[in-house]
């Protein structure tokens, strides 16, 4: 779960199942906009010019 306007709405925030999903993660949280950010524009950028086909997941180490 990565905190967005959608997870607010949807009223996730505070609620129970944020709680289980912190409970199950293994850094404890869940994600924040700033966590995916840095991802995106490193993958839009010349630095991932090597990178083909691959799979990355961006999940804070949640499966």
């Amino acid at each position: 779960m990565v905190e967005t306007e959608g997870v607010h709405a949807a009223g996730f925030i505070g609620s129970d199942f944020q709680k289980d999903i912190e409970k199950q993660a293994p850094l404890g949280r869940i994600g924040q906009t700033d966590d995916i950010a840095p991802i995106a524009v490193f993958l839009a950028s010349g630095d991932s010019g090597w990178l083909t086909g691959e799979l990355l997941i961006a999940s804070g180490g949640m499966r």
